[in-house]
């Protein structure tokens, strides 16, 4: 009889008919319906993540000169070019760029338009320029800027010891993470040569990229047994990008702009947050310009 009563029991779940769910209600009940339903409408964006085309190396991984894109031979302009036809689909009105220094910028786009500059290989000037110039931009907008803990480490000395004093929780994680990630960005490089330029773009577009990419800020010494990395990481790398994020908004741009952010990839997760989080933006996607 225990036998029999087990059974019963086990498939009593299976007996229970499932619940509805209204799935009309729960759309009639979406946050943007509010929102999004008033006279400021979301200005449309375009978040373009790059690697850079000079190659300055100032990151944690360094490009093998051997696998170095040549963005200034005639093979990689034509492709450059088409991606720049691509984008241009997008018909941006605002270009958004990383770097610091508006001044500089628009002296040398002064320069550039008046015929007086050749383009070098960097992304800016690569992507940026172009694009800028064959539409008849006036100027492009530099909204790259440093973090907190770059802008205070010398008035707040703890800063520092967030990095030098900090003990990781599993520092065996931590190394097998690195050694996967720097396998990871290895093989990137040697992918990288192998495809256009359009095809580059679309690749680090990828949602899976994007997430992966960022996914090293999480499993690379960011888990300590105390406070420091979580705290190190949100004054560095997370309030870089949400200054960078400020410094657009700054700008002010304008429901009828279309706006092009191109920054280096690693920044796209956090940028990609942000916008996709605010009401007051509507991502485009790249690929969807090829359709």
């Amino acid at each position: 009889m225990k036998k029999i009563t087990a059974c019963i029991f086990t498939l009593f779940p299976l007996l229970v008919p499932a619940q509805q769910v209204d799935w009309k209600k729960l759309q009639s009940l979406q946050p943007d319906r509010i929102l999004l339903n008033g006279e400021r409408k979301p200005t449309k964006v375009l978040l373009l993540g790059t690697f850079h085309f000079g190659y300055p190396n100032l990151d944690g991984h360094k490009t093998d000169s051997s696998k170095f894109i040549d963005v200034k031979s005639p093979q990689r302009q034509k492709e450059i070019q088409e991606l720049a036809d691509v984008i241009k689909r997008f018909k941006p009105t605002r270009i958004y760029i990383e770097s610091s220094n508006q001044p500089w910028l628009d002296s040398l786009y002064g320069e550039y338009m008046r015929g007086k500059y050749q383009l070098g290989r960097n992304e800016i000037y690569q992507l940026g320029f172009r694009i800028a110039g064959q539409m008849k931009h006036p100027k492009l907008y530099a909204v790259d800027t440093w973090p907190f803990s770059a802008e205070f480490e010398k008035k707040y000395k703890w800063i520092d010891s967030l990095w030098d004093y900090s003990k990781p929780a599993d520092s065996l994680r931590d190394k097998y993470w690195d050694k996967k990630y720097s396998q990871m960005y290895t093989a990137a490089d040697s992918v990288e040569t192998t495809l256009t330029m359009l095809e580059n773009f679309l690749l680090m577009a990828e949602p899976t990229t994007i997430q992966r990419i960022h996914g090293h800020y999480l499993c690379g010494g960011f888990n300590t047994v105390d406070n420091a990395g979580p705290d190190a990481m949100s004054i560095w790398w997370y309030n870089r990008n949400l200054r960078i994020f400020n410094n657009i908004l700054t700008s002010k741009p304008s429901a009828e702009d279309r706006i092009l952010v191109l920054f280096g990839n690693g920044h796209m997760p956090l940028l990609r947050h942000c916008f996709y989080s605010s009401p007051e933006f509507e991502i485009v996607e790249l690929k969807s310009l090829l359709k």
